[in-house]
């Protein structure tokens, strides 16, 4: 038995509302994730799995991980910056608290001629943000010329650490499907490019960090925020489930109390 998996759209994606995003929208980024911190009878099992609808504009492997796909280069205003896929964030209370990077990064070596930390992340891992972990932003290593009045100027996109070997909270992996291609056109896309899967699977003991996670995500108190690539362009920061979402608990939620009046 699942948990009902919480889904978080991303709205501005869809019309084109967001001011940052460059490129065909229906080609670029992120639609949307859901999120499930799997149940059974006994409680949580310490499965967690997210599913996120993605699209990148780089090359397009059948099966895999995000890491087989190569940085995807935009020009904008004359200056082509090497954008890569950027890490999945956890929001809580409003501030990120967690970070899964979806692919394989870091380690000596700058990024667009910038330092990136010394830290190697592993793609599908789950890392807090704390005891050294910290947040990268896209003005950070952004190409030296971009216009940063074009992109999402500062947004967080990357973990780093000054440890060279960050550890993990949870360990996990990352696949990814290829669905075909997205075409813009005067109709949009109806689906997204790729399907990326993350799983991740620990000991669900009370009072663990990991079981906190699982808890916070099961009741929406921990949230998915993403933002494409190194450019930060595309922005999903998940307040709030999808109002279906919500109706579907709370249809079950009804269903409960209307079996447990006519037992009465």
């Amino acid at each position: 038995m699942s948990a009902v998996p919480l889904t978080y759209n991303n709205n501005a994606w869809y019309s084109g509302l967001d001011p940052y995003l460059v490129g065909k929208r229906e080609n670029f980024m992120i639609q949307g994730v859901t999120v499930d911190a799997i149940k059974d009878a006994n409680g949580f099992t310490g499965e967690f799995q997210a599913v996120l609808k993605f699209n990148y504009g780089g090359e397009s492997p059948s099966i895999g991980n995000l890491s087989t796909i190569n940085p995807y280069s935009i020009n904008a205003g004359g200056v082509v910056s090497t954008l890569y896929a950027s890490d999945l964030f956890f929001k809580q209370s409003g501030v990120i608290r967690y970070g899964v990077p979806l692919v394989d990064h870091g380690g000596p070596g700058p990024i667009n001629g910038k330092s990136v930390g010394i830290g190697v992340f592993d793609d599908g891992d789950l890392y807090q943000v704390a005891g050294g972990i910290q947040t990268l932003n896209s003005t950070q290593f952004l190409t030296t010329g971009t216009n940063l009045s074009t992109f999402g100027n500062g947004r967080t996109v990357w973990l780093t650490s000054s440890s060279a070997n960050p550890t993990a909270l949870q360990t996990g992996t990352t696949q990814i499907t290829f669905n075909g291609p997205c075409i813009d056109d005067n109709a949009g896309c109806n689906h997204a490019e790729y399907t990326v899967t993350l799983n991740m699977n620990g000991a669900p003991i009370q009072g663990s960090q990991w079981y906190s996670f699982l808890a916070g995500i099961s009741s929406g108190a921990i949230t998915p925020y993403f933002t494409g690539s190194a450019c930060g362009n595309d922005l999903l920061d998940a307040a709030i489930p999808e109002p279906s979402t919500w109706l579907m608990l709370s249809g079950g939620l009804g269903a409960i109390l209307f079996r447990a009046r006519r037992r009465n």
